[in-house]
């Protein structure tokens, strides 16, 4: 095992999807107005959503990491920092999408990997790291979590 520890961002090309996602939304305004129905009151509902969505974005890409240490695996999330020791790890899996059936819906199109834990689950999804670096994680915790080995 290495002395130093994996780190992992919000991938950059799911902030690009996230954001392109969030055309449609600033354009809507604008179609209104090209068809002659302006309306301030509508513009400015748009514009406070599309900024509050914006910023949600940014911000829990900014403060999404996934560190896995020597004896830990430290997640910080959107709204807080979570730290599993290996050792606490009962079990893991791979599981495609979440474990709710989506109704009128395909299968998803990513995985999560669930950690039971002291009788907490913690779940980290495959959104925010994009697969590649999924792999990695899932690669890096089954050499180091005891149950698995």
């Amino acid at each position: 095992m290495s002395a130093e520890p994996q780190v992992f961002r919000y991938a950059t090309g799911r902030l690009m999807r996230n954001m392109v996602g969030l055309i449609p939304l600033v354009g809507f305004p604008l179609v209104l107005h090209e068809l002659g129905r302006t309306d301030p009151l509508l513009i400015a509902l748009f514009g406070v959503l599309a900024a509050v969505l914006v910023i949600g974005v940014l911000g829990s890409a900014a403060r999404f990491k996934l560190t896995i240490g020597e004896a830990a695996l430290t997640v910080r999330g959107r709204l807080r920092k979570r730290r599993v020791a290996y050792a606490d790890i009962a079990a893991m899996t791979v599981r495609r999408g979440r474990g709710k059936p989506s109704r009128f819906m395909g299968p998803p199109p990513f995985r999560e990997l669930v950690l039971e834990a002291a009788g907490k689950r913690l779940v980290i999804s495959s959104l925010p790291l994009g697969e590649e670096a999924f792999e990695q994680v899932v690669a890096a915790l089954e050499e180091r979590v005891p149950a698995n080995r």
